[in-house]
């Protein structure tokens, strides 16, 4: 439906975020062929803050549209942050982690950076609060407020204001 050329898709979009499950979801961002329509189905993921999707969501980080990595960004954090048991499992993290900070080391975006700090942010492992704490000198405003958000998220405030 997503991949349909349509002057608005809204009504479908909608209609996808009242009925279709996590499931339903993830498969056809398997399949899916436009990074518009890759885009909108990780933010549908999102607003489920479905954990069952995160290995979709890994693998979507890897899109070359910057668009769709970071809205997978997006809706990993919300995976990790709101939904299901807190904290997250170790086992959880040590699967994530990793891929997250490749892509941390790779991301070219402020965008996309600042989705991956987020979802560092919500992943709960301290290990990343130097990461966070640099990019706290970040350039760009979007990646330092992320930043900070994250760090709030693990119990370290900042000292610098964003």
């Amino acid at each position: 439906m997503l991949e349909r050329e349509t002057d608005d898709r809204r009504p479908v979009v909608d209609r996808l975020r009242r009925q279709a499950s996590v499931r339903v979801l993830t498969q056809a961002l398997r399949v899916a062929e436009r990074p518009l329509t890759r885009h909108l189905l990780c933010d549908l993921i999102g607003f489920r803050a479905g954990r069952s999707a995160l290995t979709e969501l890994l693998e979507a980080l890897e899109d070359d549209d910057r668009g769709v990595r970071a809205s997978a960004a997006d809706a990993i954090t919300k995976a990790l942050a709101y939904g299901g048991v807190q904290p997250i499992p170790d086992r959880l993290i040590r699967r994530i982690l990793p891929t997250l900070l490749r892509h941390w080391e790779g991301e070219p975006t402020p965008q996309g950076r600042s989705g991956l700090a987020y979802a560092l942010g919500g992943l709960g492992d301290p290990s990343v609060i130097p990461l966070l704490q640099a990019a706290l000198d970040d350039p760009h405003e979007q990646v330092r407020r992320a930043a900070e958000w994250a760090l709030g998220r693990l119990g370290e405030g900042s000292s610098k204001g964003v």
